[in-house]
Order: structure tokens, then sequence, then C-alpha cells
């Protein structure tokens, strides 16, 4: 008897605990990833606006390439996005919809994981030859749920770094391939 009931006390701490900790957890969390890449703005965009491409990079689909995706929409329509499910508990379910296109400048989206959304964009600022790309995403939680977010960038912060990595390889070898198929050779035969 004594054994159940300090297992029960101490569920009972651990639970409260938790809870006070969610208290002073804060409500928003932003994680912010930035990549520059040797590539125009316009290959770049064409890769993020388009959801089809992002299995092309994004680190969600080389976690499991098996994924089911579902997309709705094309970039002129008002609602534009995709839906996955999986089996790899890393992946699981959720859906990205597109919110805004601003030129090529910025791209708004939201991102549902457990039908909660998330708020996020991603940000192409042309530097000459390359473009600065900044993915970023808003947590906003309510309590007791904003304790996720003390780990909300551990999680997914790596993803974004793979993604943009993953992003930066493709997007600068299609640059050298445009580039290397609008090249004009001279050749001086003797």
């Amino acid at each position: 008897m004594k054994v159940i009931k300090g297992v029960v006390y101490f569920v009972l701490i651990m639970l409260a605990a938790v809870l006070l900790a969610a208290v002073f957890a804060p409500s928003q969390k932003t994680v912010t990833r930035r990549i520059e890449i040797n590539a125009s703005q316009k290959i770049i965009f064409n890769q993020i606006a388009n959801f089809r491409n992002w299995k092309n990079w994004d680190a969600w689909f080389a976690k499991d390439t098996l994924q089911k995706r579902t997309y709705y929409g094309t970039l002129n329509d008002k609602k534009q996005g995709y839906a996955w499910s999986s089996e790899n508990k890393n992946v699981g379910e959720g859906r990205m919809e597109m919110k805004a296109i601003m030129d090529m400048d910025q791209l708004a989206y939201t991102f549902y994981v457990d039908n909660r959304p998330n708020e996020g964009f991603f940000s192409l600022i042309e530097k000459g030859n390359k473009t600065e790309v900044v993915w970023q995403m808003y947590s906003n939680l309510g309590y007791p749920f904003r304790i996720l977010n003390y780990f909300i960038d551990p999680m997914i912060g790596p993803d974004f770094e793979e993604g943009l990595k993953n992003l930066k390889i493709l997007t600068e070898n299609m640059s050298t391939a445009t580039a290397t198929e609008n090249e004009i050779q001279i050749v001086n035969e003797r």
C-alpha cells in the first residue's frame, strides 16, 4: 500500500511540476533558419511556391518517401497546399497552406500539425548573384500546451536547416545548369 501511495504522490508531484512549468513557458516562440544560396531569386521562388516541388528538397519527405501526399490548388489559386500522412512517427500527419505571396520576396504559409495552426514565411532577399533565404515559423500555444514551446526549436529547427541545405544544393545545381545552357562558346578553328 505504501508503494502505491508513493507512486501516486510521485505522479501528482510530476504533473504539478509540468503544469507549473507551463505557467512560465512562453506562449509564443519563433523558429528561424537562414542560408545564402548562389542562385537567382526566381529559381528559388519556383521551388518554394510550388508545393509539388517540395519533395525535391524538404527534410520531411526524405524521412519517408512512401508518405501519402495530397495536393490541392496551384500557385494562382486562392487556396493552395498539401496534406501528408505517414506511418513514420517523425513525419506523422499534417498539412501546409500558402496564405500569401508578395512578389518573389516573401511567401507566407500556415503549417498545421495536430490541427493546430502555426504561421510562418519564407523571405527571399537578393544580394547580387546570391539570394538569402530565411525560413521562419511562429508557434503560438495556449496553456498548458505552451510548455511545448520550450522544445519547438530543437524539434523543428534541424529540419528547417536540412531543408534549406537541400534547397541550396538543388537550386545551385539548377542555376549552374541554366548558366551552362545559356553560355555561348566561341570556337576558333584553323
